[in-house]
C-alpha cells in the first residue's frame, strides 16, 4: 500500500490481531528479521520483551513514524536496528535464525520480484532459519469506494475507505482515502494509492522450493488455525534448507 501521505494515520487502522503470532517465533529465535517493518508496530512490542529485532523498511514516511515512536522509547535503542532498504536488496554481513513479513509480500509485483526477495532473505538466514509471513488471497476483485473502517480519537473521527480495481498481469490497484472529522466537519482528506501483486498458494510452493526453502506449517488466522482453502489470508511457516554440493560415493573396481 501507499502510505507516504498518510503514513502517521496507518497504526489507527492496522488493527491485525498477529503480535502474539509473531512473537512466539521471535522469542524461539531471540533475534529476528523484520522485512517492512513499517512504523514498527510488530518490532517495538517484540523489542520490549527483549527481542533483538533488525527492520528493514523502504518508506521513507513509515520509517519517520518508526523512528519517532523510538525517541520516546530511548531504552529500546539497544534491541532494535532500523535500516532503508527493500527485501530484494538488503545487505547485512551476517545471518539471523528467523525472518518476518507482516503485510509485505503482497507488494512484490510479478515473480522476478518475489524470486529474488526470496532469494536475498535466504541469503540472510541460518541453516534451518524460518521464514514466517503471511499473504493476502481474498481480494481479487473490482471494489468501488466504500467505507472499510472508522475510528474515534477524542473529539476526532477517523474514516478510511477504499476501493481496488483488478489489472492485467496479475495486479490490483487499491485506492485509499482518509478522511478526518472533527465536531462533525471534514477537516482533512488524504488520498493514496498503490499497486500491488496477485498470487496463489501453488505459485508460492513453487517459488519457496525454488529458492531453498521448505514449508514447515500453513495458516489461515493468526491463532495458528490451520489453512482451508477460501481462506482470506495465507501464512506460511517455511525454513531454509542446507543446500551443499552432492556427495558420490567412488566406486572401486
Amino acid at each position: 500500500m501507499g502510505y507516504e501521505k498518510a503514513a502517521h494515520l496507518y497504526d489507527l487502522f492496522d488493527t491485525k490481531e498477529n503480535i502474539e503470532f509473531f512473537f512466539h517465533y521471535a522469542s524461539e529465535a531471540g533475534e529476528v528479521l523484520d522485512i517492512g517493518a513499517g512504523t514498527g508496530r510488530i518490532a517495538i512490542p517484540l523489542a520490549q520483551r527483549g527481542v533483538k529485532v533488525w527492520c528493514i523498511e523502504p518508506s521513507p514516511a513509515m520509517r519517520s513514524q518508526f523512528e519517532k515512536k523510538l525517541s520516546k522509547r530511548p531504552e529500546l535503542a539497544k534491541n532494535i536496528e532500523l535500516v532503508a532498504g527493500d527485501a530484494a536488496s538488503f545487505k547485512f554481513a551476517r545471518t539471523f535464525p528467523a525472518a518476518f513479513l507482516s503485510g509485505s509480500f503482497d507488494h512484490f509485483l510479478d515473480d522476478q520480484e518475489r524470486l529474488s526477495s526470496l532469494r536475498n532473505i535466504a541469503k540472510h538466514l541460518k541453516p534451518g532459519g524460518k521464514l514466517v509471513f503471511d499473504v493476502g488471497l481474498g481480494f481479487m476483485n473490482d471494489k468501488s469506494l466504500s467505507l472499510a473502517d472508522e475510528v474515534t480519537v477524542g473529539d476526532k473521527v477517523y474514516r478510511r475507505l477504499t476501493a481496488r480495481k483488478r489489472l492485467p498481469d496479475d495486479k490490483i490497484e487499491w485506492f485509499l482515502v482518509y478522511e478526518i472529522y472533527q465536531s462533525g466537519k471534514l477537516i482533512e482528506r488524504i488520498e493514496e494509492h498503490s499497486v500491488v501483486g496477485i498470487t496463489d498458494r501453488a505459485r508460492l510452493h513453487r517459488l519457496l522450493k525454488e529458492t531453498g526453502f521448505e514449508i514447515r506449517r500453513e495458516f489461515g488466522d493468526y491463532d495458528f488455525s490451520s489453512f482451508q482453502e477460501g481462506n482470506s489470508v495465507l501464512i506460511i511457516e517455511a525454513a531454509k534448507i542446507r543446500i551443499g554440493p552432492v556427495k558420490r560415493k567412488s566406486m572401486l573396481y
